[in-house]
């Protein structure tokens, strides 16, 4: 086998093999990324729910201040 046919058969399989490993590199990113999104989402939300629940409900009878006369 000579030398340049050699390359010509070997380069399109090395190019092939490098794509599909750099391609599934990007899978496992896409995958990472959508998990992390989830997360922080997740977070957020969490976040907001319990901001919007301390807004909207009333305080306990315990942490509302007493009925007094004041400078007594």
């Amino acid at each position: 086998m000579s030398r340049p046919f050699a390359m010509a058969v070997l380069v399109p399989a090395f190019v092939a093999i490098t794509a599909a490993i750099l391609l599934g590199l990007l899978g496992v990113f896409v995958v990472w990324l959508c998990i992390v999104a989830v997360l922080v989402t997740a977070i957020v939300a969490a976040d907001i729910a319990r901001r919007l629940m301390r807004r909207l409900a009333p305080p306990p009878i315990a942490a509302r201040p007493a009925v007094g006369v004041p400078g007594r």
